[in-house]
Parts: structure tokens; sequence; C-alpha cells
């Protein structure tokens, strides 16, 4: 036995004694983020110690349940998650208190987990998601599936914010708020309208801020990412 084996064996005794768990627990939680990296994290004992604060264990553990039970429902093969794409997911994962959002986590570390996922995944998409509020992603979610229900000549669709204040009984300030900040990440863009004015050979256009919005191609790749893949069983 190597000299640095007891010590690990206590930093799991130390760390789940900490968060009121068991050691089985902990050691699995380390096995977990060693399988997700290609253990290129020597010491996941030591990466539970600083970069996980003992208080964000138990959410820890939630994710690492959420991503392997959707991966096995999937019955997918499994692939390494770059450090650097990882890793903030799991930061910010677990300060996470809204459920809306942890799902969106643990779906967004599982599509990088699954070999068969082929859509885009930016790192990018780990900060968009931590800026967002619980209505910024249910009103994105909105958008996009019916942006993704039309035909495929609607790249142009323009989508009247009104209706969600109406049809989903949310208050206009929230709406409006929520869709600044989609907009503010890219993932929603202001709708433009083309009168029968032109100028030379170009029409003239009017940007209608948030009365109208159009959903972005990131837009789409970004809700795609966090949303549950479709089973492969």
């Amino acid at each position: 036995m190597s000299e640095a084996e007891p010590n690990i064996a206590k930093q799991a005794k130390d760390i789940a004694e900490a968060a009121d768990t068991s050691v089985d627990t902990v050691q699995k939680l380390a096995a977990f983020l060693d399988s997700v990296f290609g253990n290129v994290v020597s010491n996941s004992f030591g990466l539970l110690s600083d970069k996980l604060a003992y208080y964000r264990l138990d959410k820890a553990i939630a994710l690492q349940e959420a991503v392997d039970e959707k991966l096995r429902k999937r019955g997918v093969n499994k692939r390494y998650v770059p450090v650097s794409f990882g890793l903030p997911i799991i930061e910010k994962a677990t300060v996470e208190e809204s459920p809306i959002l942890q799902e969106k986590w643990a779906n967004l570390l599982a599509n990088a987990r699954d070999a068969t996922y082929n859509k885009p995944l930016r790192r990018s998409f780990s900060t968009m998601l931590a800026d967002m509020e619980p209505v910024d992603a249910k009103i994105l979610d909105i958008l996009v599936r019916e942006y993704l229900a039309m035909p495929s000549d609607g790249d142009s669709h323009l989508f009247v914010t009104e209706t969600l204040v109406k049809g989903y009984k949310l208050p206009a300030h929230v709406v409006e708020n929520a869709v600044r900040n989609l907009m503010r990440l890219g993932l929603i863009k202001p709708g433009v309208v083309t009168g029968g004015i032109s100028i030379g050979t170009h029409a003239v256009s009017s940007y209608i801020d948030t009365e109208m919005v159009q959903v972005t191609g990131l837009g789409v790749d970004f809700f795609r990412a966090v949303n549950d893949a479709p089973s492969k069983s």
C-alpha cells in the first residue's frame, strides 16, 4: 500500500463525516468524477475538498445519480468529458437550488458524456446556463420548441412576446426581463420587420426590441444541449 492510500482514505472519511453521508457514497462520487474526466484528475478527493465545499456534496451526489440514470435509460456508450467543459458544470450545478435548472445541468453533463450525442457543445453553455433564471429557461424552451415544430422555411418567424404573457399567464415585466437576458446571452434576437419602403435596392427594416423576437442558431444548440436526448433503448 502506498503512502498516499491511507491519506486518501482519511480524506474520504473526513468528507463523509462533514457531509453527514457514508464513505462509500463519497468513494462512488470520486469514482464518478474520475470516470467523467478519464482519470486526468489524479486526486478526486482533493477535487472535492478544494472545488466542492462540503455543503455542496449532496447536490454533487444528486447530479451523479441523475446523469448515470439518464445514460442508463439511453443505453449508450459513455465518453470522457474535457475538464475545461465538465468541471464548470459540476461547480455551478452544485450551488443551483432550482429543480428546473438542476435538471438542465444534469442534461448538459449527460449529453457531454453520451458518445452518440453529435450536436454542438460549447464551453460557454455552462456560463449561459449559470446566468439564467428558471423563467428564462422556461421561455427559451417554449420559443425553441415552437420554432423546431415549424416548417423548414420558417427561419424568419417572429414570436410575439405578448402571447407569452397571455398564453402562459406570466407577468409582462417578468417576460420582458427574461427576453432581455436571453438576448444578452445570444439565444434569441430582436425581431426585424421589413416594410414597403426601399432605399435603392435595400428594403427599410425595423427592429422591434422585445415585442417580437427570433430564435438564434445558438439558441437552438443550447436548447438541445440542456434538454434530455431521446432514449436509445
